[in-house]
């Protein structure tokens, strides 16, 4: 039974060499010259960039080469994700070792390709150069780099807009321009490793996470940690809201555990990486006496813990030599588009004033639009701190995040992945299909808009939703006839032994 049980099911390798083969091919499409997934300017990564010379000879080819391996790719790492998920469903049947060693070999090739979907790890970078030159990301931008190897791969978006940074990730890229110099792709590389290190975080602290509350680690792990969303924007693109959330859940890990101080502390850390962070020192504060506990009772310690940590953000603040000039040096309203909720309301409100003859006031109407949205996004995060004990501390703090994502003043796929991941981890049935459909969703939110063949795009999405529906029809029939084997094994063997004990 010994050496039976520690091996690896051979349909669970299957799934495994599924998903390793989807990040090769996602990682050969963005590896295409004309690949619109990824920047092609020069010295943007090691390899996959076409010679100043190569011109439009790789253009049209070389773009729906990309797109096909990407999503190919795409739709195989989902169909072994849901097998792997629908399998785990079943107590026992997966063990966690054997999905840690699948997490490495799907993250592996992501990791040696270039940067997927975004070119914010440039911006990132950019604004290390700065501070490391003696800027101040906070209220100078990145065109002042004048000259410098990184500004051209900056989004043109952000090179004019200053940094919505926390002091402790701004001093990490401040670390790796430093260390880079002006080798660029050092510094990118120095920067992946953060959010790899944030993964890394986030594994180790998730299965802990998910044991406090009566969960299957192996489940919460496949569901959290292996999702294709988190490893294609956080590791793919080098985001640093990985980082964020292997601090936050490692937080929420300490504090189940009674460690409730250094809870507050990594809470407070993960906010100094992104601000939204915060709120999990409010749950921890929260959750702190107990679950009997009435409301009065919980004050006491929601003040405490949000004193420990502004003192936390404070002194990471202080240290720096920043100060609090990065709580008010976001400036979301640059970015305005129909794909955000709150901002489509707004557009929507000053296109129907407009035909109604009352002026189009865009600005006013979307800045209303996200205000009310961030409020009804705080109202509904309050509610769930109320039921924090009947959904669980990691859900409902999922929640919150996943409305603030989705009502914040702008939403990309990312983003998503702050309330997906703490919901993953104690998911029953419809939480975890909702976590399942939307990380599908977010894998394909980044669709390229500029590929070289006019109205084509909708024959590709068709061929594509075709493709995926296919892909996951068939993962369900193959885990489901895999399940139910498994089940009458078991209940064989335990009849079997019924009959030797009598």
């Amino acid at each position: 039974m010994g050496p039976r049980a520690s091996r690896a099911p051979a349909w669970l390798v299957g799934w495994g060499g599924c998903g390793f083969a989807g990040a090769v091919l996602v990682v050969a499409g963005a590896a295409q010259p004309a690949s619109p997934f990824t920047a092609k300017l020069p010295g943007s990564w090691w390899f996959g960039v076409p010679a100043a010379s190569a011109g439009a000879a790789v253009g049209t080819q070389g773009q729906w080469l990309g797109v096909a391996f990407v999503y190919a790719g795409v739709i195989a790492l989902l169909a072994a994700w849901y097998g792997i998920v629908t399998a785990c469903r079943c107590g026992g049947l997966v063990r966690l070792r054997p999905l840690a060693g699948i997490g490495v070999a799907w993250a592996l090739p992501i990791v040696i390709g270039p940067p997927l979907m975004s070119r914010d790890v440039y911006a990132y970078a950019a604004q290390g150069s700065l501070a490391a030159h003696g800027g101040d990301p906070y209220t100078t931008t990145v065109a002042r780099l004048a000259g410098s190897p990184y500004v051209h791969l900056v989004d043109p978006l952000w090179r004019h807009a200053t940094s919505p940074y926390g002091p402790l990730f701004l001093e990490l890229a401040r670390g790796a321009a430093a260390a880079g110099g002006r080798h660029v792709l050092v510094t990118i590389v120095g920067l992946r490793l953060v959010a790899v290190a944030g993964m890394v975080l986030l594994a180790v602290a998730v299965p802990s996470l998910a044991r406090s509350y009566g969960r299957s680690p192996a489940t919460a792990f496949a569901l959290a940690v292996l999702n294709p969303l988190l490893l294609l924007t956080l590791v793919g693109g080098a985001h640093n809201d990985a980082l964020m959330l292997g601090l936050l859940v490692a937080g929420l890990a300490l504090a189940r555990s009674g460690r409730a101080v250094p809870a507050v502390v990594l809470c407070a850390l993960a906010a100094t990486v992104k601000v939204p962070a915060f709120a999990g020192v409010v749950y921890v504060g929260w959750s702190w006496p107990g679950p009997a506990a009435g409301w009065r009772r919980r004050l006491g310690p929601v003040a405490g813990a949000v004193a420990g940590g502004a003192a936390v953000m404070a002194a990471v603040s202080l240290a720096s030599g920043w100060g609090w000039r990065w709580l008010t040096a976001a400036d979301p309203g640059k970015v305005v588009s129909w794909l955000d909720p709150a901002t489509a309301a707004g557009l929507l409100v000053a296109k129907l004033t407009a035909a109604a003859g009352l002026g189009a006031h865009t600005a006013a109407a979307v800045g209303t639009a996200r205000v009310v949205a961030l409020a009804a996004a705080a109202a509904l995060g309050l509610v769930l701190l109320w039921r924090t004990d009947r959904i669980d501390l990691p859900a409902a703090l999922g929640w919150t995040l996943l409305a603030v994502a989705v009502l914040g003043p702008v939403v990309w796929p990312w983003y998503e992945t702050w309330g997906l991941t703490l919901v993953a981890v104690t998911a029953r049935t419809a939480a975890r299909r909702a976590v399942l459909v939307i990380s599908a969703v977010g894998c394909f939110a980044t669709i390229p808009g500029h590929v070289s063949a006019p109205g084509a795009a909708p024959v590709v999405a068709a061929v594509l939703l075709a493709l995926g529906t296919a892909a996951l029809a068939m993962a369900a029939v193959r885990c489901r006839r895999e399940l139910s084997r498994s089940r009458q094994a078991r209940v064989s063997e335990g009849e079997s032994s019924m009959i030797e004990l009598s």
